[in-house]
């Protein structure tokens, strides 16, 4: 199943979880990863219930993702994986311009995805520690009609803070999709047409 098929099963819940994740920030770090998802997710549910017209405006839905993606998430480490082999061709300057494109991207993905969230349920599994500094907090939302869907939030601590860096639905890798389409758009026009559509898509979503 593609990240995309897995995405429209599961969107609405996973990118709340991982805006809330990601919105509990370095003042939770020492707090223990599955218990830094769980209240981190409470505190969104908290944010749309007071703001319920944040989902219906796009320029305030994006300004309140950017603002979490840009202080939470582990961008550099995310580019360059996504990159793959690329990573090693790139210069700084292109670096950093494909990380704001695909920083751009992952806002429009979530904030599109909170649009559509309307309170399923998330059950956790026992947390499993991949190594001294990474985990996977495991979950499963429960729908009301249908079957539980596994979703499982990658982390890593960075600097004394938790980072979260991928999101596993149904056991397919959001990093690995985008990294498998990465690569093909590069084959086909290299990096810098790749770097160009993830610019044009912004301007797009900006209505400039």
């Amino acid at each position: 199943m593609s990240w995309t098929s897995c995405r429209s099963r599961a969107r609405r819940f996973c990118s709340l979880l991982l805006g809330g994740l990601l919105w509990a920030g370095a003042a939770l770090a020492s707090t223990p990863p599955e218990e830094v998802v769980r209240q981190a997710s409470e505190q969104v549910l908290a944010r749309l219930e007071a703001e319920p017209a944040v989902q219906a405006q796009t320029e305030r839905l994006h300004a309140l993702v950017d603002e979490v993606l840009v202080a939470h998430m582990d961008l550099e480490r995310m580019s360059r994986w996504v990159l793959g082999k690329y990573a090693r061709r790139v210069d700084d300057d292109q670096l950093a311009r494909f990380t704001e494109g695909f920083r751009a991207l992952l806002v429009r993905t979530y904030a599109t995805a909170l649009t559509e969230y309307n309170g399923q349920s998330m059950r956790f599994l026992p947390l499993r520690q991949d190594d001294e500094d990474r985990v996977t907090v495991r979950t499963l939302i429960e729908q009301p009609a249908g079957p539980s869907i596994p979703i499982h939030f990658s982390l890593h601590n960075r600097d004394g803070a938790w980072k979260a860096y991928d999101i596993t639905i149904d056991g397919v890798s959001m990093l690995t999709n985008y990294r498998t389409s990465f690569a093909a758009e590069i084959r086909r026009g290299g990096i810098e047409q790749l770097i160009e559509s993830l610019q044009a898509q912004q301007t797009r979503e900006q209505g400039f």
